[in-house]
This record gives C-alpha cells, sequence and structure tokens, in this order.
C-alpha cells in the first residue's frame, strides 16, 4: 500500500486548544531501505486546562518516491509506504526519542 506524503513545513495547523507547527524533515536508514520522519512542536495555549508543549515525531513511513509531484497548493508530495513490522516500529520510536529528545512518535 502506498501513501501521499504532503511536505508542509512551518505552517501552522490551529485546533480548538491549541495548534502545532512540523519544523524539520528528516531519513534514517532502517535495514536498506530509507524512512521518512518528520520532527514538529505542540502547544495547548487556548485551553481551561493551561498551556503546555511538547516536541514530536511522526513516520509517514518507507520513501518510495521522493518529491515526485505537487498538490493543488504547490507543496510538494512524496510517496511513501507505511511501517507494518511492530518490532521495527519500536525501534524506531527509541531512536527517535533519543536522537531528537521527542516525547511521543507516531506512525501514519
Amino acid at each position: 500500500m502506498t501513501k501521499i506524503y504532503t511536505h508542509e513545513l512551518n505552517e501552522e495547523i490551529r485546533s480548538i486548544s491549541g495548534g502545532y507547527i512540523l519544523v524539520r524533515e528528516e531519513t534514517l536508514e532502517v535495514k536498506g531501505r530509507e524512512v521518512l520522519y518528520v520532527v514538529g512542536n505542540g502547544q495547548v495555549d487556548s485551553s481551561c486546562c493551561g498551556f503546555w508543549g511538547c516536541a514530536f515525531a511522526f513516520v509517514p513511513g518507507y520513501v518510495l518516491k521522493w518529491k515526485c509531484d505537487e498538490d493543488d497548493k504547490g507543496f510538494s508530495v512524496s510517496r511513501v509506504e507505511p511501517i507494518s513490522d511492530e518490532d521495527v516500529k519500536r525501534d524506531l520510536e527509541k531512536r527517535l526519542q533519543l536522537k531528537e529528545g521527542v516525547h511521543q512518535v507516531r506512525f501514519c
């Protein structure tokens, strides 16, 4: 299965209680394949529960085609394959927490 990943760095995404921004894209080699991950910062700044924030990473998957097209807003898009192997996910989560200092790692 392939998915489209849209490269939208430095675009703030707002919600009712806060927002997040994706600040950097990187790749790591895993078992001979290139994995795309994205580092971002989230914050809760308009909630009744107070203010807080966190660093996070999400992993779109294995890179199949890098920046191979553009969407209707002009953002580059890549084709990725989501990671389904739970051992690879656990290994990546540990590696990213150590390398990037993120609190959360999510797989898309």
